[in-house]
């Protein structure tokens, strides 16, 4: 009989006390048997932590002590899984069902070594799908997919872990690397994950612009980063709660402001 692979899935946070616990939810909801759960919290004083003891029976490992962001967190997390692939599901994001992981690995067997499915963006207004580009577009500046619909092998995430130097992107690098270094990536065709869009690597500050700037090797410029900016701010604008609601109407499949008219793909 052919034996399922094991999935790590990674919750880092920090004084996330009003999103944490749908996150935990969202994980131990998997009616996938197969799992381990890790929880890395970088030392929240907002009652973040009580939420995670809750459930801490149900967890694998968890701990909460100071750290260096997001991307050093993630790094701890990998040093204690034993999956054969990771997957970073963090505060305030959420699997699309409770089925997605059982959708996606029950019966398969899968060799390569990055897969990665579709997500729902979440905007203030309501939800709209997107769907991943082909990984090449990696070398043309761009993340085809996001890290919350990814599983990633976890011996290469030990191996080569991700670049703290990089508190945004390092994810993009990463996975640039990756693909330019020939390992293998895979659409899985499935609804993956749920998250929102004002998260850190959805804002335009400069500190953003100048690690962006360095990730592309490009020369900021002060217009380039005003044109960035105003297009991030005319994006939260297009996708507000009445836009969605009237495109819901016509292209219900693609805008709606509940996110259970979704269904998952079918095989």
């Amino acid at each position: 009989m052919q034996k399922n692979h094991k999935i790590t899935v990674v919750t880092v946070c920090y004084n996330s006390v009003s999103e944490i616990e749908k996150t935990i939810l969202s994980v131990l909801s998997q009616n996938y048997q197969s799992m381990e759960y890790i929880v890395i919290d970088g030392g929240s004083t907002d009652g973040t932590v009580d939420i995670i003891k809750k459930y801490s029976d149900r967890i694998a490992y968890w701990v909460s002590e100071p750290d260096g962001g997001i991307y050093y967190a993630m790094n701890k997390a990998v040093e204690h899984a034993t999956g054969d692939y990771v997957n970073f599901m963090n505060a305030g994001d959420l699997f699309f069902d409770d089925n997605v992981l059982s959708a996606v690995f029950e019966g398969k067997k899968y060799v390569d070594d990055v897969l990665y499915g579709y997500h729902i963006l979440h905007f203030k207004g309501g939800y709209k799908p997107h769907y991943p580009s082909d990984p090449n577009v990696l070398n043309q500046g761009m993340m085809p997919f996001c890290h919350q619909s990814m599983f990633t092998k976890t011996c290469l995430l030990k191996e080569q872990p991700y670049d703290t130097e990089f508190r945004v992107f390092a994810d993009y690098v990463y996975y640039r690397w990756l693909f330019n270094s020939g390992h293998t990536f895979r659409c899985v065709n499935k609804f993956v994950s749920v998250f929102s869009v004002d998260g850190v690597s959805a804002s335009m500050s400069l500190a953003v612009y100048y690690e962006m700037c360095r990730v592309h090797g490009w020369k900021p410029k002060l217009s380039h980063f005003f044109t960035l900016y105003r297009k991030n701010m005319w994006r939260k604008v297009r996708y507000c709660r009445l836009k969605i609601f009237v495109k819901s109407l016509f292209r219900p499949d693609k805008y709606n402001v509940n996110l259970k008219r979704f269904k998952q793909i079918e095989d």
